[in-house]
C-alpha cells in the first residue's frame, strides 16, 4: 500500500511541478528583452499514431545578441498540440517564412528564446486535468496518516437543542462531495473549451473556467455542509415522544418516524456477496417493525463497512429501545 501510495505521489507532484513551473517561465517571458529575428522555417507538424493525427507549429528563427548568432525554435516556452489542423495553420499564417519579428530571449542565455511571451490558458487547463490525480494523492495521505491516528470510537452520541439525542450516520460527506464537483466541473470545462477555442485559448478564458470549477466546489460545500449540521444524516431518539427519526438512507427517499412501541427487534445482517466465495463488503442493520394490520416489516437503518459499527449501534439501540434482537435469516433458516 505505501509503495503505491508514493508512486502515485511522485508521479503527481512530478506532473504539478512540471505544469506549475511552466507557468512561472511564461509569466518571467514578459520582462525578457527582444531583438528583431527572422523567421527560417515555419510549417504544419503532424504527428501520426494508431489513434489519431495531431497537428502543432514547427517553426525555426535566427537572431543576433551582442553579434552572438543564435537559432531558436519555440513560439512559446511549452505548446499544445491539436488534433485540429486549423489551430496549426493558424500559427503558421501567425509566423511566415522569411518574416522579421520581435524574439524575446532570457536574459543571461540568450540561447533560449521565445516568439510569444506571457500566458495563456493551456497551462492553467493543464492543472484541471490533473484535479483527479490530485485529490487522489490527498485521499491516499489522509488514509496514511489515519492509519497512524488511534481508533476512533465505534459510536458518538451527542443532544440537540430539542432534546434528542442523536448519532450521525455514514453519509455523503462534504469532502467527498466537494471532491467529485470538483472533478466533476474540470473535466466538464476541459471538454467544452477544446471544443470550442481549444485548450490553447486565451488566459481570461481559463481564468474564467477555474472560476467556474471554484464557485461549483463552494455552492456544493456550503450545501452539504448545512445538510450535516442541520441533522439531515442523523438517527434521532426522541425520548419525550418516544419515537425513532430515520435519516433517509437505504433506499428512503424522505426521513421516517418511527413509535418506539412499533419496534419489535434489531438485528445487524451481512450484504451478500456478489460474487461466490467473495468477502463481505457491508453489514446492515434492520428494525423489525409491527403494522397495524398486525403483520410484521422490515425497515433498514444503514449499511456499514465494519460489522463492530453496526454492532455497536446495535446495541445502543437495544438499550434505548429496551427491545431484543432477533436472528437472521441464515440463523432461522438453520
Amino acid at each position: 500500500m505505501l509503495a503505491f501510495v508514493a508512486l502515485w505521489t511522485s508521479i503527481t507532484l512530478a506532473a504539478d511541478y512540471f505544469t506549475v513551473s511552466n507557468m512561472v517561465l511564461q509569466m518571467q517571458t514578459e520582462s525578457w528583452p527582444s531583438v528583431q529575428g527572422t523567421i527560417t522555417r515555419s510549417e504544419v507538424d503532424a504527428v501520426r499514431s494508431n489513434k489519431a493525427t495531431t497537428y502543432g507549429l514547427k517553426v525555426a528563427y535566427t537572431y543576433s545578441v551582442d553579434g552572438q548568432q543564435y537559432e531558436g525554435s519555440k513560439a512559446r516556452p511549452s505548446m499544445w498540440r491539436s488534433g485540429d489542423r486549423g489551430f496549426a495553420e493558424e500559427l503558421v499564417a501567425r509566423y511566415p517564412l522569411g518574416a522579421t519579428l520581435p524574439v524575446y530571449y532570457r536574459p543571461g542565455q540568450p540561447s533560449e528564446a521565445v516568439l510569444q511571451t506571457g500566458m495563456d490558458g493551456s497551462q492553467l487547463f493543464t492543472l484541471m486535468l490533473l484535479m483527479p490525480f490530485n485529490l487522489v494523492m490527498l485521499w491516499l495521505g489522509t488514509l496514511v496518516v489515519g492509519a497512524w491516528k488511534p481508533e476512533p470510537p465505534l459510536l458518538s452520541t451527542f443532544f440537540r437543542e430539542d432534546g434528542s439525542e442523536c448519532v450521525t450516520l455514514e453519509g455523503p460527506w462534504t469532502a467527498t462531495l466537494v471532491s467529485l464537483v470538483l472533478v466533476g466541473a474540470s473535466l466538464a470545462c476541459v471538454a467544452l473549451a477544446g471544443l470550442t477555442v481549444g485548450l490553447h485559448a486565451p488566459l481570461p478564458v481559463a481564468v474564467g473556467a477555474w472560476g467556474v470549477v471554484i464557485v461549483s466546489g463552494v455552492l456544493v460545500g456550503r450545501w452539504s455542509h448545512t445538510r450535516v449540521k442541520a441533522g439531515y444524516y442523523d438517527l434521532r431518539l426522541h425520548p419525550q415522544e418516544r419515537s425513532l427519526s430515520l435519516p433517509p438512507f437505504s433506499g428512503r427517499k424522505h426521513g421516517l418516524d418511527v413509535r418506539w412501541r412499533d419496534v419489535r427487534s434489531l438485528r445487524v445482517e451481512p450484504q451478500a456477496p456478489t460474487q461466490k466465495g467473495g468477502q463481505v463488503s457491508r453489514y446492515h442493520l434492520t428494525l423489525e417493525l409491527s403494522t397495524a394490520d398486525g403483520g410484521v416489516r422490515q425497515e433498514a437503518i444503514a449499511g456499514f463497512p465494519r460489522q463492530e459499527q453496526a454492532e455497536s449501534l446495535a446495541r445502543w439501540l437495544r438499550t434505548r429501545l429496551e427491545v431484543g434482537e432477533v436472528a437472521s435469516e441464515e440463523q432461522r433458516s438453520a
